[in-house]
């Protein structure tokens, strides 16, 4: 072949640019079809397949990895929770965060389905020397690093990111648990007792602490509740609704910032606290949903 035989550079982009986009076409098709045999999403598998290769990471290390915003992270993990391939577990590093991990059991069913595909790819990787690979390894490792700072990008819009570097921004949903939780807790530790008139003063005294909340918490129970019900025709009605969302809220602050799910507890400790210092003596029922309030933060 002669050397006007030979594609321009403008041709040889361009043809790689059609292969790199019949190759990202075909590597979402599969991880589709993968996905959907297991009821999970594209973003699910994926996010699977990031803790099976780094292993228990925390949100924002998984946010990282995926260029995903936080909130998106969040409902990422809840749904795989939910699914059985996820769980948050105890950071040993770090006593204020949690780690995702994927459970063996469920995450490993994924692996017999790449085995022909992996077979296939191994008969591809005899045709090139080792030069050859070690030079599409390193293109293949910076298009990556290329599409996932695309991927930031993108994602940087998201309710949950941080614009400008700033606070992140919940979800009216996110924020419509965090409100559940407090002025739940509020209404809570003002139904525990019976007496009308103790009540009214547990209930006054827990709404002036949980006012006084500082920080992302703070601000999100300072804002008008939107869509917020609480009630129903016993305090055990009212405990269904208040209890998960209190564990709710500590995992989604602290997918975002774990310092700010330390804070959410504290301030309603101080709400609880708020609320007993107005029965002398606490009554036994007062006492016994301080604990339940208490061990629902404690296990969260």
């Amino acid at each position: 072949m002669t050397t006007t035989d030979q594609p321009s550079r403008g041709e040889l982009i361009a043809r790689l640019n059609a292969a790199g986009r019949e190759l990202s076409t075909a590597a979402v098709m599969f991880h589709s079809a993968l996905a959907q045999l297991h009821g999970l999403s594209s973003t699910e598998e994926k996010a699977i397949d990031l803790l099976q290769r780094f292993g228990p990471l925390t949100a924002r290390e998984l946010g990282e990895h995926s260029g995903l915003a936080p909130a998106s992270v969040t409902g990422l993990v809840d749904r795989l929770q939910r699914k059985g391939f996820a769980r948050r577990i105890p950071n040993p590093a770090d006593k204020r965060s949690v780690l995702i991990e994927a459970p063996e059991g469920p995450a490993e069913a994924l692996a017999p389905h790449f085995e022909h595909f992996m077979s296939g790819m191994e008969e591809l990787y005899a045709r090139y020397s080792d030069a050859e690979l070690a030079t599409i390894t390193g293109f293949l490792t910076a298009g990556a690093a290329v599409q996932h700072e695309a991927t930031a990008r993108l994602t940087a819009a998201l309710p949950g990111s941080r614009p400008g570097g700033g606070e992140p921004v919940l979800t009216q949903s996110q924020k419509l648990t965090v409100q559940t939780a407090g002025h739940g807790v509020v209404a809570l530790m003002a139904a525990a007792d019976p007496g009308a008139f103790s009540s009214a003063r547990a209930g006054m005294a827990a709404g002036k602490a949980l006012s006084s909340a500082t920080g992302l918490t703070g601000r999100v129970l300072a804002e008008k509740p939107k869509r917020l019900k609480l009630g129903g025709h016993s305090t055990a009605d009212l405990a269904d609704q208040v209890f998960p969302a209190l564990t709710a809220s500590v995992a989604l602050l602290g997918d975002i910032d774990p310092g700010e799910a330390e804070n959410f507890r504290s301030a309603i400790r101080v709400v609880v606290d708020a609320a007993m210092r107005t029965r002398n003596p606490a009554s036994p029922a007062a006492i016994a949903m301080a604990a339940k309030i208490g061990d629902a933060l404690d296990g969260a």
